[in-house]
């Protein structure tokens, strides 16, 4: 357990160390820039990036102030305006088509966006003819006559001063050879019976549309396949859970055992050292434990075993019987080592007995003293994820005005 505790210190002092070390730079940075590197000029951010806002300090007369100074960005004159307004019209033209082939044949929206040239150059859109195309360059499917319409649309582009691009747009109806002009054609009839009959209780959807037979069918509600699939869901997510609960407890089962193991051995040693028999030493044992039992200690997963095992003696199983079904039933190696051990005493005699009880005593401790350093470890491993979280939020919180500052 020291080993972790060891580790875990290492860890905080190597975020220290980085933090410290980061933050003596960005002093050390910032103090530069301040007090030595700083010329009384402000650099401009480029045309269209907007305000720069730099906080400052002032001494004058005596006094010490600090001050927001709020610095425009650079504005662009003569050729380089003219420049920036061309660009912005070849974007425009390049791009106000989107998904339509020609402007003679305009079937879908348009792109018309509010700005260019990296958002330099601001757009504001005028038609000639309303309620044909939206400010941001949707058709109105519903206001498009059979047999077109010309709309002329004007772009009024603006950067410290104003200029006017326009171009014209031949405005169609989808044709009826695609699924598309087919809704659109089957929209259209349906808002001009809706119009048409809106005195009436009731709307009778239309059964053809330019030669195409409809039929309408209400749109399924599948609530109740929804109910069905949440209910498999649930249950599927039970049996996981239980599963998953039953693998944990398991688990938790055989490393309790484990933590057993060591004194189980440890006793028998003891006792079958001092004369007793193996019975009788498993007798002593399991008495003792099942009177602790009456004075309010927990159940013990591996002494259970040694109960079990020791009440099919009892029962009328030989005793190389029950140790060989404890061999059998118990998940964990330890006790089947133990298990062969003394069947193999029983069968044959064996005066090594007590030196191999002694032996697996020593091996056992030194396993549980591994596995409480191996937890220890895993433990301290699981603390590196909020650790590293809280290192890049003091890094986050160290950088970023850094960064905010030099304008990066």
């Amino acid at each position: 357990m020291q080993k972790s505790h060891d580790l875990t210190k290492k860890q905080l002092v190597e975020i220290v160390l980085v933090t410290t070390g980061m933050g003596l730079g960005l002093l050390v940075y910032d103090f530069l820039n301040t007090n030595i590197n700083f010329d009384g000029t402000i650099k401009r951010n480029d045309a269209g990036k907007g305000i720069l806002t730099e906080d400052l300090k002032l001494e004058f007369l005596d006094q010490n102030q600090e001050m927001s100074v709020e610095v425009s960005d650079r504005s662009l004159t003569g050729r380089k305006l003219d420049e920036a307004f061309d660009k912005a019209i070849s974007e425009i033209q390049e791009t106000y088509l989107g998904q339509n082939e020609a402007a003679d044949n305009v079937i879908y929206d348009l792109e018309l966006k509010d700005s260019y040239v990296d958002g330099l150059i601001s757009a504001d859109w005028k038609f000639d003819t309303y309620g044909i195309i939206s400010n941001e360059g949707k058709l109105r499917e519903e206001n498009i006559p059979e047999e077109g319409v010309i709309v002329t649309i004007s772009g009024i582009l603006y950067y410290e001063e104003e200029r006017i691009h326009s171009f014209s747009v031949v405005v169609n109806q989808k044709g009826l050879d695609t699924l598309d002009g087919q809704m659109s054609a089957i929209n259209r009839a349906v808002k001009a019976e809706d119009e048409s009959t809106r005195q009436r209780k009731k709307l009778s959807l239309p059964k053809d549309v330019q030669g195409m037979t409809i039929t309408w069918k209400k749109k399924m509600n599948y609530r109740g396949l929804q109910i069905i699939l949440l209910g498999f869901a649930t249950v599927a997510g039970l049996v996981l859970g239980k599963k998953k609960d039953a693998q944990k407890a398991a688990t938790l089962l055989t490393e309790e055992k484990e933590q057993d193991y060591p004194m189980i051995v440890s006793q028998l040693s003891i006792l079958m050292g001092a004369g007793m028999s193996f019975r009788k030493a498993l007798e002593r044992i399991v008495a003792k434990y099942l009177n602790g039992l009456k004075n309010g200690e927990t159940r013990r997963a591996g002494y259970e075993e040694i109960v079990r095992t020791y009440r099919k003696m009892t029962d009328g199983h030989g005793e190389i019987q029950a140790l060989e079904e404890l061999g059998k039933t118990c998940e964990c190696k330890e006790y089947r080592k133990l298990s062969m051990m003394l069947i193999q005493n029983l069968r044959k005699g064996s005066k090594e007995l007590l030196d191999s009880l002694e032996k697996e005593e020593k091996y056992s401790f030194e396993m549980r003293k591994q596995r409480a350093v191996r937890a220890g470890e895993e433990a301290s491993t699981k603390l590196l994820l909020p650790m590293t979280g809280m290192l890049f939020i003091v890094i986050v919180i160290l950088v970023v005005p850094a960064v905010m500052q030099m304008n990066i």
